[in-house]
């Protein structure tokens, strides 16, 4: 949800653009964000709406004209907004962001840009030592193969990265429910993710920091014994269909403040840290999904060899009978041939070798040194 937000005097305001369109003006029964008491400001002065997948600025005939980045609005045609786009109208001044604004640059932030904008920011800095160290972070999970130590993996490295105290990695579970999966650091007995932060994150699609959250607006219907601890980092690793989970971090109440570029680098690590989790999960899904099939074929194959071996026993004992009768009868009158009782041995062991593949419960086979291999019945 894009905010609109001014300072008067020291006391900063903020307005969350829920309107399509909000009208901005002197006259609050026809605007929704209205200073009476600005008479540069016209009764009816500017419009915000929605341009498409974003948003777009007009001036409403005002008599001293609005601006957007210091060039006039036209009022037929419009201009569009952007993340940070100040607006100027009459002797009102306002910012216009994405997301809930961060009015003093650190203390409540969300939707930083990329990571290298970040770094672009400050040219007097090289940043080598944090991106060798964003890099080692990376190999070190792609090292892994198991998502679940993926995920713990995952939350060491956000920890070392922004130099947090205490982390969790969260798993949503639908509708609104959290689970805590993996907590590392100065944990201590009973504290936990905030859940308010958790619904925000969720709600607004976004990564947060928050260094004061006891006052942070966004969390003003948390209790304070939910949110009176130290400042928090929050960036939400992406599912198949949505947002799987958040890696939560936090420092000890008094300890140096999160930085939009400890909140940039906790947003690009974590996005790749979701591929690779994505990744492991699918790779998993199919290796089980083979052995699946394995087991089905196998299943398969075992009820249609217990098939064949019912038809061969019927089928072989029916001239084996007639034989083991013919071979009683010649050793009555034969007793002394050796051969007769030879025979009448092979006729039991085909008895119980039938037998025998009716009641298999696996086809193990016995290879060659030729490559083939012959089913094994004892």
């Amino acid at each position: 949800m894009p905010y609109l937000s001014w300072m008067e005097g020291d006391q900063p305001f903020r307005h969350a653009v829920a309107e399509d369109p909000c009208v901005l003006g002197r006259d609050p029964g026809a605007c929704a964000l209205a200073q009476p008491a600005l008479g540069t400001v016209s009764p009816v002065h500017a419009a915000i709406s929605r341009a498409g997948n974003g948003w777009q600025v007009k001036d409403l005939g005002s008599a001293h004209g609005t601006s957007l980045n210091g060039l006039p609005v036209d009022q037929a045609l419009g201009r569009p907004l952007r993340d940070g786009d100040v607006l100027v109208l009459g002797a009102w001044r306002l910012s216009f962001t994405a997301g809930f604004p961060g009015l003093d640059g650190t203390t409540f932030v969300e939707r930083v840009g990329d990571l290298f904008d970040e770094l672009r920011a400050h040219p007097e800095r090289t940043y080598l030592p944090e991106l060798r160290q964003l890099y080692a972070a990376t190999e070190r999970l792609l090292g892994e193969v198991d998502s679940d130590a993926l995920e713990r993996t995952m939350l060491e490295e956000c920890l070392r990265l922004v130099a947090g105290d205490r982390g969790f990695c969260v798993r949503r579970q639908e509708p609104d429910a959290w689970h805590s999966i993996h907590q590392l650091g100065a944990v201590r007995e009973g504290t936990g993710p905030a859940q308010v932060v958790l619904d925000y994150v969720a709600r607004e699609h976004t990564a947060i920091l928050s260094n004061h959250p006891g006052a942070d607006p966004r969390f003003e219907e948390a209790g304070p014994q939910e949110l009176g601890r130290g400042p928090l980092l929050c960036a939400a690793l992406a599912g198949e269909d949505g947002m799987a989970g958040v890696i939560y971090l936090e420092r000890e109440s008094g300890e140096r403040p999160f930085s939009r570029l400890d909140l940039a680098t906790l947003q690009a690590y974590a996005r790749r840290g979701s591929l690779v989790l994505r990744q492991a999960r699918l790779g998993r899904a199919l290796n089980e999904a083979d052995l699946q099939r394995g087991q089905a074929l196998a299943t398969e194959r075992l009820e249609s060899f217990r098939q064949l071996a019912g038809t061969l026993k019927h089928e072989i004992n029916n001239p084996l009978t007639v034989i083991s009768m013919q071979v009683e009868m010649l050793q009555r009158k034969y007793p002394e041939e050796a051969r007769l009782a030879k025979i009448g041995e092979m006729a039991d062991r085909i008895k119980v070798l039938l037998q025998g593949l009716q009641q298999m419960r696996e086809t193990p086979t016995e290879g060659y040194a030729d490559g083939s291999s012959i089913l094994k019945l004892e």
